[in-house]
């Protein structure tokens, strides 16, 4: 299967790509990929953890707001 990467003339590049890459070495197949990338994201920021996050940050506050309602803590206003 070749690189298929569109050159300046015009034409898709025949040459064929790196191993475990779909590009060849002169239309980004040496760039770095996965976790060797600089810019790597771990996971942390998906849609899920946001969506978990706002939802625990949620039930903490009616928590909160329970304590004070029943003279646990002091409101902070």
């Amino acid at each position: 299967m070749p690189c298929n990467a569109k050159t300046r003339s015009g034409t898709l590049c025949q040459k064929p790509p790196l191993a475990g890459k779909i590009r060849c070495r002169l239309h980004g197949g040496l760039s770095l990929s996965g976790e060797s990338h600089w810019n790597y994201q771990h996971g942390n920021c998906t849609k899920e953890i946001r969506r978990k996050i706002v939802e625990g940050n949620a039930y903490i506050k009616l928590l909160e707001q329970m304590a004070i309602s029943l003279g646990m803590i002091q409101s902070k206003r």
